[in-house]
């Protein structure tokens, strides 16, 4: 066995060692800068991987509260107040009001990465937009964006999905570009389900994918 008594391993230094195994490996009880003791194992010191009572760690968290946000602007975001945080010293989060009014609380790696510019309002402006310019050749997002209650008359509890009694099938469509279009007659109802989710795959999700 190695002794590690008197030895330095960042902020700790070696006083003896312990009476107890931590993971049947021989421990050391650690002096470090800060005042505290702790028991730590031969290769947490000797890795590197142990170079503090926690104290270390608990400092470098604290620098990333101090990246002041306050008076900064993202995208429509204006930060107006630090947020205590629920989820630990590591994570800082701000509340901020946007230039529509609403107000929203955001992390600092959120807002300073570019993910978060507006409450929402920024993405709905531009789907708003699209719809009143007739978007995608015809296509009006709030059709495909619709989430209205079904029709109590449809019985499949699907959107696309009917029954229709004079053929005794299961009818599915999908509406796009203005254009009904038929998917197929089905005996089973989860066929023409399945029909409609895989049209709303093809037609649908290109254009949504864009607006995520």
């Amino acid at each position: 066995m190695i002794d590690l008594t008197g030895q330095k391993f960042g902020r700790l230094t070696v006083i003896r060692k312990a009476h107890r195994k931590i993971d049947h490996h021989v421990a050391w009880v650690c002096q470090c800068v800060c005042g505290n003791k702790i028991e730590t194992p031969t290769g947490s010191l000797r890795s590197g991987y142990t170079k503090s009572c926690g104290c270390l760690r608990r400092e470098n968290s604290s620098k990333l509260r101090r990246v002041n946000l306050l008076g900064k602007r993202f995208g429509r975001l204006l930060v107006i107040e630090e947020e205590p945080s629920k989820v630990g010293d590591h994570i800082v989060f701000w509340k901020c009001q946007c230039d529509c009014g609403n107000i929203v609380l955001h992390s600092t790696n959120r807002l300073t990465s570019g993910n978060t510019k507006s409450c929402g309002c920024f993405k709905n402006d531009i789907l708003k937009k699209l719809n009143d310019n007739n978007a995608k050749d015809g296509t009006m997002l709030n059709q495909i964006t619709d989430t209205r209650k079904i029709n109590k008359n449809n019985k499949s509890g699907i959107r696309g999905v009917s029954w229709c009694s004079s053929r005794s099938k299961w009818e599915a469509k999908i509406t796009f570009k203005q254009k009904t279009i038929h998917l197929g007659r089905f005996d089973n109802k989860r066929d023409a389900i399945n029909a409609r989710k895989k049209a709303e795959e093809k037609y649908f999700h290109p254009i949504l994918e864009k607006f995520r």
